[in-house]
């Protein structure tokens, strides 16, 4: 009788601690990146000014962008790939040459900080996809548009 309490305590101890931590992209983005990364332009001067980060839509243009235009151009497929596997190695290990974003945006926000130790290799699998998959630039007429 010890024994399956002890195994119950067990597995409703590891499952209320894996309930408390992010399990899905949308949740881990919220806990994790838009703390910094906003969803859409401010709506306010004081909301813009508070930002710390370019808005997500626009820091994945400037990523899936680059990707295509200096090492493509990239079927769709091939363009995820790439770009998926670029963000999973710059969030941990961002460097000045590995910044894709356009001057004035390093110029008003910095550079990204290392997300190593804060985002486990394991919200990284789940979450960089899925940010890829929502916040992509789509072409229009064979084109990315631009920003403003």
């Amino acid at each position: 009788m010890k024994l399956l309490t002890l195994a119950t305590s067990v597995a409703l101890l590891s499952t209320t601690t894996l309930a408390k931590e992010p399990r899905t992209p949308d949740q881990i983005f919220a806990k994790k990146c838009a703390m910094c990364h906003t969803i859409g332009k401010p709506e306010s001067n004081m909301e813009r000014m508070r930002m710390v980060a370019p808005p997500i839509d626009v820091a994945m243009s400037g990523v899936v962008i680059t990707i295509d235009a200096v090492d493509g151009p990239f079927k769709d497929d091939e363009l995820r790939k790439e770009s998926i596997a670029f963000l999973k190695d710059y969030l941990y290990n961002p460097t000045a040459d590995k910044t894709n974003c356009e001057d004035q945006v390093v110029k008003n926000f910095g550079r990204m900080p290392s997300l190593k130790g804060f985002l486990s290799p394991e919200e990284l699998d789940v979450v960089v996809p899925w940010v890829y998959d929502t916040f992509k630039p789509e072409k229009v007429n064979g084109e990315y548009p631009k920003h403003n």
